[in-house]
């Protein structure tokens, strides 16, 4: 085993501790290939180090451009993408397995969706992958892995009319998975539970949501950046369908949290501590921020940093995708 595999599987092993999540693996573009091609490597962030390992592994260039890639266990898959077709991009129902544990592997093909999809959102809960919206021909649909087999999910009849806001957010503790519809008056929030397979409207209206999205326990919190130096949090409670002040008791500044096209992920760390991870297009590093949110006596959110500020890590990073944990 190559020491780029020992390291990756060590790194897999020490993410998380004591029920909290350590350390983040991410994909990034920054380095480029025999051809000049950007390549696609992937490292692993220590945030609490503020350390970026060297290269674990690259992506073959068959894997296509700009993949979807999701966790579950101790593999990754990156799923769909697209590929230039002589001045035409083409989407693709590719599927390619990682095993963190066995890094030399490298990635395989697996099999293939039944759909070609762009950019598609995924989640992969209980030994299965959801994928949603990046086709034209079919609402969704979901792989079981351990039965290898690709099937069509069931359409609530909104998805006739109305979109996807990204991203799609797994609420574990409830079996399900919340889907924000977002065309004008038609914005709401949904949940598929697939356990009985079966949607459910949690709420027609529905307006905010952000790249930057999570929920633990009963609270699901939204982030929005205003404009370059002015940000705010949003927290609803899902069981009693209301929203929630938020209050932050220590102040901190961001350097444009930026990551196109997306913002940056928010991060369950385990109990009540959330992380940031963005790339700083002021200070050209990679920037997060842990803080922890918890609902204080009063009905409302309390929010601080832990440390006081963000963190930096020197690490230039042309793109970057962080595989949620």
């Amino acid at each position: 085993m190559s020491s780029s595999s020992c390291n990756c599987s060590s790194y897999f092993d020490a993410r998380e501790r004591d029920g909290e999540i350590k350390g983040l693996f991410f994909l990034d573009k920054t380095q480029r290939d025999t051809e000049g091609q950007r390549r696609t490597d992937l490292r692993f962030l220590d945030l609490e180090r503020g350390e970026i390992s060297d290269v674990l592994s690259t992506m073959p260039p068959d894997v296509p451009l700009g993949p979807t890639v999701v966790t579950c266990g101790n593999h990754a898959y990156a799923i769909g993408g697209k590929i230039l077709r002589g001045s035409i991009f083409r989407s693709l129902n590719h599927v390619f397995r990682f095993d963190f544990k066995h890094a030399e592997r490298a990635w395989r093909k697996v099999t293939s969706m039944l759909y070609r999809r762009s950019l598609p959102e995924a989640l992969a809960p209980q030994g299965k992958i959801y994928v949603f919206r990046g086709s034209r021909d079919c609402f969704g649909e979901v792989y079981d892995i351990s039965g290898d087999s690709w099937v069509p999910l069931c359409v609530p009849s909104i998805a006739e009319y109305s979109g996807i806001s990204g991203p799609v957010l797994l609420d574990s503790s409830r079996s399900r998975i919340l889907v924000h519809f977002s065309r004008d008056r038609y914005r709401s929030l949904y949940a598929y539970n697939y356990n009985d397979k079966s949607w459910v409207c949690l709420d027609p209206k529905f307006p905010d949501w952000s790249p930057t999205v999570g929920i633990a326990g009963n609270v699901l919190y939204v982030f929005h950046e205003i404009s370059y130096e002015i940000c705010s949090w949003k927290a609803y409670d899902v069981q009693d369908k209301k929203w929630l002040p938020v209050k932050w008791l220590t102040e901190f500044s961001l350097h444009q949290p930026v990551s196109a096209p997306m913002g940056p992920p928010l991060i369950h760390l385990g109990n009540d501590k959330w992380c940031m991870v963005w790339h700083s297009c002021t200070l050209k590093c990679f920037e997060y921020l842990i803080f922890r949110m918890c609902r204080n006596g009063h009905g409302g959110i309390y929010a601080a940093a832990v440390g006081g500020d963000r963190t930096s890590a020197s690490f230039r990073s042309v793109n970057h995708t962080i595989l949620m944990p």
